[in-house]
């Protein structure tokens, strides 16, 4: 189940993101929206890490002047804070509402968060890193970052449980998966999606343990 993004972003490299801005909507004074200065601070900050999240530069990203940012935030902390919630909201490790009532709904669970990894379908490592960055400088964000990372940890520690494991054996493998994972990605492996689907089965083998397998072959 470890991927790496065929985008990569490293300290010496960084990626390259296509800007949206939507529309307004409505004739008037207002250019750009809310959301366009906040999809412009999220890649100033994967390209260039937070020391490129300032006004005058999003402004030139986005082709105005920077009097418009003021309608929609009242400082840049205020940006700042709705590009962490963004995060929190938006770049989900682990899909919402997962099933582990049984054993089967555990392994169809298991397999939708390997998928969504291997897919990238709701979670984008290169803007998780891009915040680990930031977290670095910044005790706040830091602290952000801990708390999600136990969200995580703690969805798939349920996982673990649905599969029958004891609670410090699923604690244990959870937090296993979830570093390996995050590790995976901070390293930078490079793999195509026909790499990553090839060796899923054998991770998720791997990962899953004993339990995942006796689930595996009551399904056949």
């Amino acid at each position: 189940m470890p991927v790496k993004s065929t985008k990569r972003l490293t300290s010496t490299k960084r990626q390259k993101r296509a800007l949206t801005i939507p529309s307004p909507g409505r004739k008037g004074n207002i250019k750009v929206t809310l959301e366009g200065w906040l999809n412009a601070a999220k890649v100033a900050l994967i390209e260039e890490g937070i020391g490129g999240v300032v006004v005058d530069r999003l402004a030139t990203r986005l082709k105005v002047t920077r009097g418009g940012f003021y309608h929609h935030f009242e400082s840049m902390h205020s940006l700042l804070e709705a590009l962490l919630a963004d995060w929190q909201k938006t770049n989900r490790f682990i899909p919402e509402q997962l099933n582990t009532s049984t054993v089967q709904a555990t392994l169809d669970s298991f397999r939708k968060v390997t998928d969504n990894l291997v897919h990238e379908a709701e979670f984008d490592p290169q803007y998780d890193l891009a915040i680990r960055e930031w977290a670095r400088i910044s005790q706040p964000v830091a602290d952000v970052v801990h708390a999600v990372d136990q969200k995580r940890i703690e969805a798939i520690r349920k996982l673990y449980i649905g599969f029958g494991y004891k609670a410090k054996d699923a604690l244990i493998r959870a937090r296993v998966m979830y570093w390996h994972q995050i590790g995976y990605y901070s390293i930078g492996v490079h793999e195509t999606v026909k790499e990553r689907e090839s060796n899923v089965s054998t991770y998720m083998e791997v990962l899953g343990g004993e339990k995942y397998l006796a689930a595996l072959s009551q399904e056949s």
